[in-house]
């Protein structure tokens, strides 16, 4: 599958050093950074015309949400085939509003999230009036190469998006938090943080794949009088779900 990215910036760079881990996936850039082309050792192009003449089988853009609409016009005016697939990863960027500038592109509005770049992202993507079903298979075939896929309804996008496109941040903060705690306990820092990064990596796939709810799990590990419940009430005291919540909020634009 021949694949073009528009925008190498941290989000679109994540995307293409998942995909060059992926086989069937032949990667194309359009950026007018020339080290991006040395730095991820794909083709990086700066002309749109050239871009768009190699016959795209997707193009993905990750350029800012304020440009997003122009940009796609602009590759449309440049010749971007009508069989190319058009996926967007700008928040709040409508399918609607792409559609009236590439009306007969396949259109697909997703948020990934930056660890598509280990392959191990989580994208969510909706599937609006203006996508057919041999291109929805052929965007999610695409987008689970590089993770997860969550299908939402376009009005649901926003939300989805900001939870698995912000939660990285939000639980690195917490890693770094629990890093100093325990090197103020003695431990050594590379040690901590590798001990903290598989303790992460192994609660998430136990909650993924248990029919057990994150409650119950929990409960699990805070036995009567323990020393994990007199932690889980700490995280309590000091309103550690609240801040969870707000995080949510704030960056949702609540």
């Amino acid at each position: 599958m021949q694949v073009g990215i528009v925008g190498l910036g941290h989000m679109g760079t994540a995307l293409a050093q998942g995909f060059r881990h992926v086989e069937e996936v032949s990667l194309l850039a359009l950026s007018s950074n020339p080290n991006k082309a040395s730095e991820l050792e794909i083709s990086v192009l700066s002309d749109k015309q050239d871009f768009v003449s190699d016959k795209l089988d997707a193009l993905i853009l990750t350029v800012p949400a304020r440009v997003t609409v122009k940009v796609l016009e602009q590759l449309v005016s440049a010749g971007l085939p009508s069989s190319t697939i058009v996926l967007s990863a700008a928040a709040n960027v409508s399918a609607e509003s792409l559609h009236d500038v590439a009306q007969d592109n396949p259109i697909y509005p997703f948020i990934p999230n930056i660890p598509a770049a280990v392959n191990a992202g989580t994208t969510a993507l909706a599937v609006t009036d203006y996508a057919n079903d041999e291109a929805t298979t052929a965007v999610q075939t695409l987008l689970e190469s590089v993770g997860d896929v969550l299908v939402v309804p376009e009005d649901q996008l926003a939300i989805a998006g900001t939870v698995g496109g912000c939660s990285p941040a939000f639980i690195d903060v917490m890693m770094d938090a629990m890093e100093d705690a325990a090197v103020s306990q003695g431990l050594d820092r590379q040690k901590a943080a590798d001990l903290i990064a598989s303790v992460v990596m192994g609660t998430a796939k136990l909650a993924k794949t248990s029919t057990l709810s994150t409650g119950d799990l929990k409960g699990q590990i805070t036995s009567p009088g323990g020393t994990t419940i007199k932690g889980v009430l700490a995280l309590d005291q000091h309103g550690f779900r609240h801040a969870i919540h707000e995080a949510i909020l704030k960056a949702s634009g609540k």
